[in-house]
C-alpha cells in the first residue's frame, strides 16, 4: 500500500438515543475495507493507551485505510451510561454504519480490539452487519479459575530460575506476604460457606460471558487474526483456557485464523517496538482483506 493524503474529521452519530463522538480518518483514495477500533472499558477513550489508536489510525489511513475511532456510550466524550463490554453491540454497529455512510467506498469493515474490547468483538461480531474480519489482541477471559492456573504456572516456572533464588537470598522478596496470601486462600477453600452464594453467582456470570465469547467466535465466519503478548497475564489466561477446552481449540485452530506472538509486548502493546509491530500486522492484514473483498 502506498502513501496517500488523508483528512481527519470529528463526527457525532447516534446510538439508542445517545450521542457518540468519533474521529474519522479518511484517505483521498480509500480502500474498500475500513477498520473500526473498539476501545477497551475503564479509563480509556478513542485515543487509546499512550495515544496508540491515534498513531495507528494515521498510519493506516496514510496507507489508504479508512478508520473510525469512537467512544462508545459512557466513555470519553460520548453521552449515556457505560454498560460494559458485554453490552456494546449497538455502539459498534452504529460506528460501522457511520463509517460506511461517511466513506461510501467502504463495503466491509474489520474490527480491532484488545483486552475486553477483543472479548466484545468475539461476543458480538457474528451479529454485526458489514464485518468481514476481526483482529483480537489478548482477549480478556479473567476469572478466579484462570488467574489461579496462570499464577501457579508462573510461580512454578520462577522456582526453576536462578534469578528468583538470587533475589530471595538478597532478601529482595518478602516471603511472609506470599505465605499469608497462600494461607488466606487455603482457609477460604476450607470454609466454602462464607460468601458462597455471591462467589457462585460471580463464577456463573463469568462462565456465561466466556461461553458467549466462544459461541460468538464459533458463529463468526470471517478470518480472524490474534495478536498475543508474551508479557501479558491476560494473554496467558486466554491460552490456558484454550489449552484446557477442546471446543475452544477447535475454533482457534480453524484454517482461516492466524496468530502473531509478540514475546516482548505487554498487555496494551505500549512499547514503541510493540506498537510498530502491531501497526505493521494490521496494515498487512487489511491489505489481505481488501484483496479478498476485491476478488469476491
Amino acid at each position: 500500500m502506498g502513501t496517500t493524503l488523508t483528512e481527519e474529521t470529528a463526527l457525532v452519530f447516534e446510538c439508542q438515543g445517545e450521542q457518540l463522538v468519533g474521529i474519522l480518518h479518511k484517505p483521498a483514495n480509500p480502500m474498500a475495507v475500513g477498520i473500526v477500533p473498539v476501545i477497551a472499558g475503564g479509563p480509556q477513550y478513542r485515543a487509546g493507551v499512550s495515544r496508540n489508536m491515534v498513531e495507528m489510525a494515521r498510519e493506516l489511513s496514510a496507507a489508504g485505510v479508512p478508520v473510525l475511532r469512537f467512544d462508545h456510550r459512557g466513555l470519553g466524550d460520548s453521552s449515556g451510561t457505560f454498560l460494559g463490554f458485554r453490552h456494546i453491540r449497538d455502539d459498534i454497529q452504529a460506528a460501522i454504519d457511520c463509517l460506511r455512510r461517511e466513506v461510501p467506498q467502504v463495503t466491509e469493515v474489520v474490527l480491532w480490539g484488545g483486552c475486553d474490547a477483543a472479548s466484545a468483538c468475539m461476543i458480538h461480531g457474528a451479529d454485526l452487519s458489514g464485518v468481514c474480519s476481526m483482529v483480537l489482541g489478548n482477549p480478556f477471559v479473567t476469572t478466579e479459575k484462570t488467574q489461579a492456573a496462570v499464577q501457579r504456572q508462573h510461580y512454578l516456572r520462577r522456582l526453576r530460575e536462578g534469578s528468583f533464588w538470587r533475589k530471595l537470598l538478597r532478601f529482595e522478596y518478602k516471603p511472609g506476604d506470599y505465605l499469608r496470601a497462600a494461607w488466606r486462600g487455603f482457609v477460604a477453600r476450607l470454609r466454602p460457606g462464607r460468601g458462597t452464594k455471591k462467589a457462585a453467582a460471580a463464577a456463573a456470570d463469568s462462565e456465561d460471558w466466556i461461553f458467549h465469547m466462544r459461541e460468538g467466535l464459533r458463529r463468526f465466519e470471517g478470518p480472524v487474526l490474534f495478536l498475543m503478548s508474551g508479557k501479558s497475564l491476560v494473554s496467558k489466561e486466554f491460552d490456558d483456557l484454550v489449552g484446557r477446552d477442546r471446543d475452544w481449540q477447535k475454533i482457534c485452530n480453524r484454517g482461516h485464523y492466524r496468530r502473531i506472538d509478540l514475546p516482548e509486548a505487554d498487555q496494551t502493546f505500549s512499547g514503541a517496538d510493540s506498537r510498530e509491530r502491531v501497526n505493521r500486522a494490521l496494515r498487512e492484514w487489511l491489505q489481505q482483506m481488501n484483496e479478498r473483498v476485491a476478488g469476491s
